[in-house]
């Protein structure tokens, strides 16, 4: 084996282990769900005022996802009844990391939670379960991990942080590293990856609904996958 091709396979080693170490340091840390002070112009104010209008007049609830803020807002004719701040993971566009931008938003539809729907088989008469353990009193807890899909190129990963061992910090490392370097990252997509306590994560699971709105603060509307160049499929 040559000299140079020693040199590149020390290179690929050390950009691997340090790929490694950064997602370990992702999944071994403990964020602060704490939010942050965004004061928006008045500019920018009547322009989010004017979008959410519309949102408020229907009379079904809505969110704001205020990633200036780092709070999640939970919105029903104008009125405020909850907000769960988060911590923002990673923002990462078709041409790499993204920053919030103070005069940007988008609103976006959901289409899919990104979990298994809840199924509640009955038990088999002639095998009954134990109480504690019937499906149709206590259904499955709802996921604490799953990804949101929406009406634009766009996908948001709602991570739950709980008490973990090594085990499932590993684990957890190996999702985040596959989803920065694997092929199944959606090229072309905006994605969005936060942190909440777990408990939140899945009160947030049971409360979304297919074509609720979503308001995001901080980021432009992402565009729609345009038609491929000619002679392309």
């Amino acid at each position: 084996m040559s000299k140079r091709r020693w040199i590149l396979l020390g290179i690929a080693a050390c950009a691997f282990a340090t790929a490694v170490v950064i997602a370990l340091l992702v999944a071994l840390r403990r964020p602060d769900y704490r939010p942050r002070e965004a004061e928006p112009t008045l500019e920018q104010e009547t322009r989010r005022l004017e979008v959410e209008q519309p949102l408020a007049s229907s009379r079904e609830p809505y969110l704001i996802l205020d990633l200036l803020s780092s709070r999640l807002v939970y919105r029903i004719s104008g009125m405020t009844p909850k907000i769960i701040p988060f911590k923002i993971d990673s923002i990462r566009g078709p041409q790499g990391p993204l920053i919030p931008d103070q005069g940007a938003l988008t609103l976006l539809i959901l289409e899919e939670r990104g979990a298994p729907r809840e199924v509640i088989t009955p038990p088999d008469p002639d095998n009954p379960v134990e109480p504690l353990k019937d499906p149709k009193i206590f259904p499955p807890d709802p996921p604490t991990d799953f990804i949101l899909s929406f009406d634009r190129p766009l996908k948001l990963r709602i991570l739950g942080e709980k008490d973990q061992g090594w085990r499932d910090r590993v684990t957890s490392m190996g999702k985040t590293v596959r989803r920065w370097f694997g092929k199944g990252q959606d090229q072309g997509r905006t994605r969005i990856q936060l942190r909440f306590p777990a408990e939140r994560a899945q009160e947030i699971y049971r409360g979304l609904y297919q074509g609720e709105r979503i308001l995001v603060l901080g980021l432009e509307e992402p565009a729609p996958p345009g038609p491929p160049p000619d002679g392309e499929e």
